[in-house]
This record gives C-alpha cells, structure tokens and sequence, in this order.
C-alpha cells in the first residue's frame, strides 16, 4: 500500500487520491476548491517538513490533471 494512498469505504486502498484528501471512501473536505488546495499546500510547505516549499509548486502545477479536479469527474 502507498504510504500516502486514500482509503475506500472497505478501507482497501485507494490511489486516486491521497490519504490527506480521500478517507474512507468521501472527500476529507467536500467544500475545498482548487484555489483553496493550492493555498492550503503552500501552508503546510511553510509549516511542515514534510513538503518543500519547491514540492508543493510542483504538485499545484499537477493538480488540475487529478481525476477531482478534472471537469468530465464534475
């Protein structure tokens, strides 16, 4: 299993999306859009060590290709 990977409802993993965005088979928060996921990487690339701040420009510029944000899942 992805160490990053969703979770479906059966809690088999999902790989559409990660485990900070898909848990349990719904959306971690149904309300956030695009612009709001952008935002909210850059803040954590300031405050975790997890991400760079580099990281996260990267994964913005591939966001728009993931299957949530792509107009024909809409």
């Amino acid at each position: 299993m992805p160490a990053n990977a969703g979770t479906n409802r059966d809690k088999s993993v999902n790989t559409d999306y990660c485990r900070d965005c898909y848990k349990d088979g719904a959306f971690v928060d149904k309300s956030l859009n695009l612009h709001q996921l952008e935002i909210k990487l850059l803040e954590m690339a300031e405050v975790q060590e997890d991400i760079s701040l580099e990281e996260a420009r990267q994964l913005i510029k591939k966001l728009p290709e993931l299957k949530r944000w792509r107009m024909d899942n809409i």
